[in-house]
């Protein structure tokens, strides 16, 4: 509670609608990893929501450590940067994480035929979609 507070005080600190945008779209990208790294740490069996699957106890074990637990952990230095007025820095890693995910993706799908994977024909486009919203923001910032 007292983070959410501490967040909310930080906000109303700024002054301007570009840094405004700045500190929102930390605090999402917060939320968006801290609650994706928590919903695999509880259910790993999530991740055949993205055409992936284990097959053993070692496998479900590595979805929770890196699909969990790492995301958690990048919430954690987000909001970190955030808290300490560093969100530029924060954000440009957000920029490089997402475009280094896009690439892969597209450059994987050409390697291994997936154009015709839904998850992908919805990945792609969302995946883009956030690049250009976080280039666009960084670069007005």
């Amino acid at each position: 509670m007292s983070c959410l507070i501490d967040i909310k005080l930080f906000v109303g600190q700024r002054k301007g609608f570009m840094k405004t945008i700045v500190d929102l779209t930390m605090i999402g990208v917060c939320c968006y990893f801290f609650f994706f790294g928590i919903g695999f740490l509880v259910k790993p069996d999530l991740v055949s929501n993205f055409a992936l699957s284990y097959v053993s106890p070692a496998g479900k074990t590595e979805v929770r450590a890196y699909y969990g637990a790492l995301s958690i952990g990048m919430s954690g230095f987000f909001l970190y940067l955030l808290l300490s007025h560093k969100q530029e820095y924060g954000l440009t890693g957000i920029l490089f994480l997402a475009s280094a995910v896009f690439l892969s993706r597209v450059v994987g799908t050409i390697i291994d035929k997936g154009f015709n994977e839904s998850y992908t024909k919805l990945a792609i486009p969302t995946e883009l979609g956030f690049v250009i919203f976080l280039g666009l923001v960084r670069i007005f910032s």
